[in-house]
């Protein structure tokens, strides 16, 4: 299996949320687990973020593989939001799945 994680994955993994911590349990036992450079803008650029939560994101963040968006991304995210209303980040993660 592989997976793609969303955001929310991670923010609600740190928070405690068993159903987050379970996905990331499972993720870990998956063939390829990873997520988008956007979960990484949306994690880091949280307003209230602590220097602790960032800290614990880099560890949690370091054990998956980054995928970048590429302009193959953007041309499929924008097919999303044509067909679908979603926000562009989240087109763009779902375009990156």
């Amino acid at each position: 299996m592989r997976m793609l994680l969303d955001s929310n994955v991670w923010i609600d993994a740190r928070k405690g949320l068993p159903e987050a911590v379970q996905v990331l349990e499972e993720a870990t036992r998956a063939e390829w687990a990873g997520y988008s450079a956007i979960t990484r803008l949306e994690v880091f650029g949280f307003p209230n973020l602590t220097k602790e939560d960032a800290a614990a994101f880099e560890i949690l963040l370091s054990e998956f593989v980054e995928e970048p968006v590429t302009s193959e991304v953007i041309t499929e995210a924008i097919a999303f939001r044509q067909r679908h209303q979603m926000k562009s980040p989240d087109a763009i993660i779902a375009a990156t799945a």
